[in-house]
């Protein structure tokens, strides 16, 4: 009877943690590297921890620790626009992972960088896709902080041209 209840705890447990998630950007992003000099700042409020996350994955400044004649860079809180419906899961859910889905996010990321007392607002929409299937084990490292962080860096390019 226990042998039954351990085997029917590790399929359930199983089954519900099949669906691993995996994120990706658009096309153009994914293999962008920043090829400028980068900029010494200093980061204000590193207390917006999935903001700095970004931040420090898009690779588009040098973030220093001493605040002493750099520039300073204020994060702002991120909003994540998300559909209102999970529908999109359920394929993924039911058939344990073997069915591939999809779940688009849209991120409004924005800060301020001030420098020689000007302050200008930098805006940047992100888009970051998320898929759940069971085989996305093999893309561990595709983390949602990391593929947002190319997608800033992408915008940052695309706008600063």
């Amino acid at each position: 009877m226990k042998f039954k209840v351990l085997i029917y705890s590790l399929l359930s447990s199983a089954s519900l943690c099949s669906c691993i998630p995996s994120y990706s950007v658009a096309k153009e992003y994914r293999n962008v590297k920043p090829n400028f000099p980068k900029q010494n700042i200093f980061v204000v409020n590193k207390d917006l921890k999935k903001e700095y996350e970004i931040l420090k994955h898009s690779n588009i400044y040098e973030i220093v620790d001493d605040s002493t004649n750099v520039a300073k860079l204020e994060l702002l809180p991120m909003k994540t626009y998300t559909p209102s419906c999970g529908n999109a899961m359920i394929g993924s859910m039911i058939t344990f992972g073997l069915l591939p889905s999809g779940f688009p996010y849209s991120i409004s990321y924005d800060y301020n960088l001030t420098e020689h007392n000007i302050k200008k607002n930098h805006q940047y929409k992100l888009e970051v896709y998320q898929s759940l299937w069971l085989f996305n084990i093999f893309r561990l490292g595709k983390t949602y902080n990391k593929q947002a962080g190319k997608a800033l860096l992408g915008n940052y390019l695309t706008l600063n041209k």
